[in-house]
């Protein structure tokens, strides 16, 4: 029985196709892995730093608030904006911005204080600027929150800290500090959260901070406006 001579592969007419669809599945899966490759080493971001002071945005005559919501958790300050303008605005840009999200507490000593602020976890960073020591019109104790520096001028920055304790005259406080808040006034759950954090076993973490605008007085009763 004869049998019809079979063409070649190289030769039949759905040989280019099958070749051309082969070749676009090779770049297709080439592409997807090229892809895949670039995402897997991207960087990841770091902390936020910014190139100099922010714009003068709030109004000493308001009264201002911050909450930290904290991995032990709330706590409440109450901002001095009309004793520590400087420090008080540029708080509430940098946990406006978010900066202070995810930030531990790199430092505890308990019945002195509990620093924190610092978004490189060094203990030594900055947001990218920093700023006037302002002179504190309070004394350095427990419940109060402060700027920490380097005791030169201009040196304030992100860097804070609850003071735990009587600091007047202490080693912990060599030089002089911005205080720019002080603990919401009888409030339990804050003094609860404070104590929290000074006998914490494992290290604290800022969740987020969220800031609250007062109102302006308007001759006598406060009023908003």
């Amino acid at each position: 029985m004869s049998h019809a001579a079979e063409c070649p592969a190289e030769l039949r007419p759905d040989a280019g196709k099958g070749a051309m669809r082969r070749a676009v599945m090779v770049g297709l899966a080439s592409l997807i892995f090229l892809v895949v490759a670039a995402c897997g080493e991207a960087e990841p971001e770091g902390p936020p730093v910014f190139d100099a002071y922010p714009p003068m945005e709030i109004d000493p005559l308001r009264s201002y608030s911050v909450t930290f919501t904290t991995s032990v958790g709330r706590i409440t300050y109450t901002l001095l904006a009309e004793e520590a303008p400087l420090a008080v605005n540029s708080f509430l840009f940098l946990a406006n911005s978010g900066y202070y999200d995810g930030v531990a507490f790199h430092r505890v000593v308990p019945g002195v204080l509990a620093e924190t602020g610092d978004a490189t976890g060094t203990g030594t960073g900055d947001p990218g600027y920093t700023f006037d020591v302002e002179s504190s019109q309070r004394p350095y104790e427990r419940g109060g929150i402060a700027l920490a520096n380097d005791g030169t001028p201009n040196s304030n920055g992100s860097r804070f800290f609850f003071i735990l304790g009587d600091l007047a005259g202490s080693a912990e406080a060599p030089h002089e500090y911005t205080v720019f808040g002080h603990l919401k006034p009888n409030h339990a759950p804050s003094v609860a959260t404070l104590e929290k954090i000074e006998a914490a076993q494992e290290e604290v973490t800022i969740l987020s901070l969220k800031a609250t605008e007062g109102c302006l007085p308007s001759g006598g009763p406060y009023q908003c406006s």
